[in-house]
Parts: structure tokens; C-alpha cells; sequence
């Protein structure tokens, strides 16, 4: 074999996509007697020829058989062939029944030391903001963590008020704070902060006069086709809806039609365009408001009485995908359903035990599932009929915490789950999901500087006995130690004269001032002040400049009585 055609194995014949060889030998047969039985047909009884439906059997029976003859062949291998038969994955049997849900791997944050009552997911994915009972808000930047899960930076809205409410607005820009304080506070994507919104008069009895809350917040929720717009709930029984560049007062008010409904403890947009767009909100006496999100806010055009217990709390409300159907979680330890279109009784009902009074939920990206934070783990509910499809144990919470705030972002598809415990757990699948806790998940720590440790004794050189000094003791007291500082400062040479400018608190001389501070001499330090100022007595006396030459006619004499001081006792008279 010569060497063009040791080359010639590695020159391509041609170029484009090939067509990969069909195995056909196993259909020819199976091909050529379902078209000689359709002819023998047709050549039977030329009257009655095969319907559309027979051809089309027919034309289905041909490929199957060509698919399987096809698998078989590809399955069945070749003489010599050394390597592992071809196999299809359904042969395996291995269904993952968490494919349906991200849960198969997590990650574990334990920063808070408080029950974490809020939490917000930028849309990135990238970013998730919490906040605890003790007024800490942690922001996690997945991009910037490391394996250690610390927080990327940690806020303090108000010193001492609970976070009860975080929403990024829909292009992430800006990050709002609702706490049990009255006034909501506003931070960029970095953690800034932006602006303070006002507080209301606290001694105004209707609240439609006064500008801002007047007592703590409960939510708050952008408007979804808006970037600054936003409302606010409160214990004061009031919505209002804030602009970003108002901050000193709310645009609107919304105030139920009962003067005793009490506070509302949650407010939510729809995703709905349009009229059909609302704001829902919930107050303590158990009934739910339903506001036209662009007004007018006069009344609320739907109202739902006793939608839940009256005296509980409903913590949180979620719209679907839809925007028609909404779920409510109520401190009664119930789940339910409603449909915008027909408020008028819920659509389901569940009865699941809550594990703290903050406990929120979340829709599918689907809409097809509920997602409900329960003691030890996250139920999942069906949109139909509520049933509970199952619990989903959530790893790195304690065995006695509840899970408080349960969040499932569509993009990234992963969910984020946080505790009574201060644990805060990031939900993912290595298959389905995308960035987020994915980002840093597997990450080396990064060693930081208070993590080095010290091993042996440090001995500094000028401790050892070679470079000790044994003329100073070993041990100066702090007076000593200024004393020899100061003498220390004698060792050296004498500071040169400063020409010019004075500079490091000493005042330059030039040689003119030398001259004339040596030949004219300063007497004053050696005269008596009180002889300086008695010769020019006589002077005042005589001719009286200002205020004596207006009263001299008028002005009495004045006599003193110089006698008094003997009838003074001895210790009176020294003073």
C-alpha cells in the first residue's frame, strides 16, 4: 500500500450532510403484500374500491412494521462488533418522580437568626432578597456567592420593625420594603437606598385627609405595567397607591366601605390588562376587596363578605397566570380559590394547618399547582379541587420549623422556601433548571481573612533577648511611656528656621523680622497694669469723653460709708 492511499482513508469523498443508510430489508416483503392485497381488491370488485380509511390503515401499517424492523436492526449488532448493544431510554425504568417539580437538589442559607417573614425574587433570578422579625433584610446574589452562602449585603430599613413585605417592580430595578413601621422605604438592585416615603397624621380621623399611613404596614405590590407605581396596606385600614416620584404624599386612597373592617393585611395586583385588572385586598373582619387597578378607586367594585374567619388574618394573596383566579391563605388554616368573574363563593376549599402567621403562596408557572408552606415541608395543591398531589420535605430546616414564605420563580424554575427557624433553602433541579442557586452551587469557599488560623507562637524580632534594649525596662507605664516620647524628641538635631509661609503648626519667620525682634525689646511683661491704667485717671476726670459729660449737672455725688465694715464680724470682713 503506497502512501496516497494511506492519505486517501482521510480525504472526504464529499461534501454536505449525508443521508444516514435505512435498514428496508426486513419491509420490502411486508411493503409489497399490503399493496398486492389492495390491487387484488381493486381487481375483485372494481365497483367497491378501498375507502380512505382502509388506504389510510393500510399506509399506518406500513411504517410501523418499517419502524420496527428499523429498531430491531439497529439493536440487533454486528459480527465483531466489540461495543455494547444500542439501547432506548424507556428500556431503563427509571422514572424520576421529581422531573415534575425542581426539588431534586438545594441549597441551604442560614444567615437570619429570626423567623424569615418576607422574601422577594428579582427577574433575573439571579438576585433573592429576605427579611426576617428582627428588621434584617439579607440580600444573595447567586453570581456573587460562593459555597459558603453568606449574604451579598445586609439592609436595616428601621431599627427594631419587622420586614413584612419585599417586591422588586417588573424590570428589577428597584427593590420596595414594607415593614411594621408606617413608612415603606425604597433601594435600587444594589441595595441602596433611594427614598423614604411619608408618614401620615396620626391625629386626623379620616384617613382619605391625611398623606401616608399612620400606622405599620402589612404589603405592599407594584403595578404590574408599571415601573414606580405601587400599594401599600395597612393597619390603618387603608390602601394607597404611591408613585416613585411623589414620595411626599400617595396619588390615591382606597378605603373599604365598613368603618370597622380593621386592617388589611394584604394587597396584590392582578396580571390582567385592561378593565378586567384589579387590586384585591383582605382585611381582619374576613372579607376581601376586590378595586379596579385604574380606577376609579370611589368603591370597591366587588366585595366578599366573611371570605374567610372573621378576627384572623389572611396573610397572603396570589393571582394565577390567568389573571381570573386568586388563592388566599386565611389564618382560619384554610386555602381558597376564587374566580374574579364569580367572587361570590370560592371555587375550592382546603384545610391546611399554618406554622406561622406570615405563611404565603405560590402558583406554578402552569398555574396548574398551588405551592403552600406547611409545618416541615411544602404542600402541593391542584387548582381543581385543592387536593393536596404532595409534601415536599424541604432540606436544612429544623424538625420542629415551619415553613413561613414559599416562592417559585418561572424562569429559572427553582423555589425558594424559608423558615420559622431563619433557615432559607433554594430549591433546583440539575436537569430543568437555570441560573440562579445553580450560580454557586458546587462554588469553593473562598478563604477570608478572619478565617486564616494561627498555628505555633509569633515571636516579634525586637522581643527577643539579641535586640532587646536592657537599659529600659521591660514594662513603662503609660506616663513613663509619654515622658520618653517626649524626651526622644530631644535626641534629634534642632529644627532648621521655616522662611516663608508657616506650615505644620510652626510659623515661618524672615530674616527682617530676626532683626527688628532683636533690636526693639517688649517692655510690656515688665509694667505694673495698675499704675497703667490709674494715669489717665486724673485725665477721665477733668475732660470726660462719652457718657459721664451728659449726667455732670445732673449727676449725684456719690458718698460712701467707710465705717460699716468695723461693726462687721472678723471672718465677714476678710470676705
Amino acid at each position: 500500500m503506497g502512501l496516497s492511499d494511506e492519505l486517501s482513508k482521510f480525504i472526504p469523498k464529499g461534501f454536505g450532510k449525508k443521508k444516514k443508510p435505512t435498514a428496508v430489508s426486513g419491509n420490502t416483503d411486508s411493503n409489497s403484500k399490503i399493496k398486492d392485497t389492495a390491487d387484488q381488491r381493486t381487481a375483485d370488485d372494481p365497483a367497491n374500491p378501498p375507502t380512505i380509511e382502509q388506504s389510510a390503515a393500510h399506509n399506518q401499517t406500513a411504517p410501523a412494521l418499517e419502524a420496527k424492523d428499523t429498531s430491531d436492526t439497529l439493536a440487533k449488532p454486528e459480527l465483531g462488533d466489540s461495543g455494547p448493544p444500542q439501547t432506548n431510554d424507556s428500556d431503563n425504568g427509571d422514572d424520576d418522580s421529581d422531573d415534575e417539580y425542581p426539588v431534586g437538589s438545594h441549597i441551604v442559607m442560614k444567615e437570619h437568626v429570626k423567623t424569615v417573614s418576607a422574601l422577594a425574587w428579582d427577574p433575573s433570578g439571579d438576585l433573592l432578597v429576605s427579611g426576617d422579625n428582627g428588621s434584617l433584610v439579607h440580600m444573595w446574589d447567586f453570581s456573587a456567592m460562593d459555597g459558603s452562602y453568606k449574604p451579598t449585603r445586609t439592609l436595616v430599613p428601621f431599627e427594631g420593625q419587622q420586614v413584612r413585605d419585599l417586591r422588586f417592580n417588573r424590570s428589577g430595578t428597584h427593590l420596595l420594603c414594607a415593614t411594621s413601621d408606617p413608612r415603606a422605604k425604597l433601594y435600587d438592585s444594589g441595595g441602596h437606598f433611594v427614598c423614604e416615603f411619608k408618614r401620615g397624621d396620626m391625629y386626623v380621623s379620616d384617613m382619605r385627609k391625611t398623606n401616608g399611613h399612620v400606622s405599620g404596614l402589612f404589603a405592599a405590590d407594584w403595578n404590574p405595567q408599571s415601573d414606580d407605581v405601587f400599594a401599600t396596606a395597612s393597619a390603618d385600614g387603608t390602601v394607597r397607591i404611591w408613585s416613585c416620584e411623589r414620595p411626599r404624599a400617595q396619588d390615591q386612597v382606597l378605603v373599604g366601605k365598613a368603618r370597622n373592617a380593621g386592617a388589611v393585611t394584604a394587597c396584590r395586583y392582578s396580571g390582567g390588562m385592561g378593565p378586567a385588572a384589579v387590586i384585591a385586598a383582605a382585611q381582619v373582619d374576613g372579607s376581601i376587596s376586590l378595586w379596579p387597578a385604574n380606577g376609579p378607586y370611589l368603591r370597591p367594585v366587588s366585595r366578599i363578605e366573611s371570605a374567610h374567619v372573621r378576627g384572623t388574618e389572611t396573610s397572603d394573596i396570589v393571582f394565577a397566570p390567568d389573571g381570573h383566579r386568586f388563592a388566599t391563605r386565611g389564618g382560619d388554616d384554610t386555602v381558597k380559590l376564587w374566580d374574579i368573574r364569580r367572587p361570590t363563593s370560592p371555587v375550592a376549599t382546603a384545610v391546611l394547618a399554618a406554622s406561622h402567621s406570615a405563611t404565603s403562596l405560590a402558583f406554578s408557572p402552569s398555574g396548574s399547582q398551588i405551592m403552600v408552606g406547611a409545618p416541615q415541608s411544602v404542600a402541593v395543591l391542584d387548582t381543581g379541587d385543592l387536593s393536596v398531589l404532595r409534601h415536599i420535605p424541604v432540606g436544612g430546616c429544623g424538625n420542629s420549623a415551619g415553613i413561613t414564605r414559599v416562592m417559585w420563580h418561572p424562569r429559572v424554575n427553582q423555589v425558594a422556601a424559608a423558615a420559622t427557624d431563619g433557615s432559607l433553602s433554594v430549591l433546583y433541579s440539575q436537569t430543568q433548571s437555570m441560573r440562579g442557586a445553580t450560580l454557586c452551587a458546587g462554588k469553593r469557599s473562598r478563604r477570608r481573612a478572619d478565617d486564616v488560623q494561627v498555628v505555633g507562637q509569633i515571636i516579634t524580632p525586637h522581643a527577643l533577648p539579641l535586640f532587646r534594649d536592657d537599659d529600659k525596662p521591660a514594662v513603662m507605664s503609660a506616663g513613663k511611656r509619654r515622658r520618653e516620647a517626649a524626651r526622644g524628641s530631644s535626641k534629634h538635631a534642632p529644627g532648621q528656621p521655616l522662611y516663608g509661609h508657616g506650615k505644620g503648626g510652626n510659623i515661618g519667620i524672615n530674616e527682617t523680622q530676626h532683626i527688628m525682634k532683636s533690636i526693639i525689646k517688649d517692655t510690656m511683661r515688665d509694667e505694673d497694669p495698675r499704675e497703667a491704667l490709674l494715669k489717665y485717671a486724673a485725665v477721665a476726670e477733668s475732660d470726660p469723653m462719652f457718657v459721664a459729660p451728659a449726667y455732670k449737672k445732673t449727676q449725684d455725688k456719690p458718698i460712701f460709708d467707710n465705717e460699716a465694715d468695723d461693726h462687721l464680724p472678723e471672718m465677714k470682713r476678710r470676705k
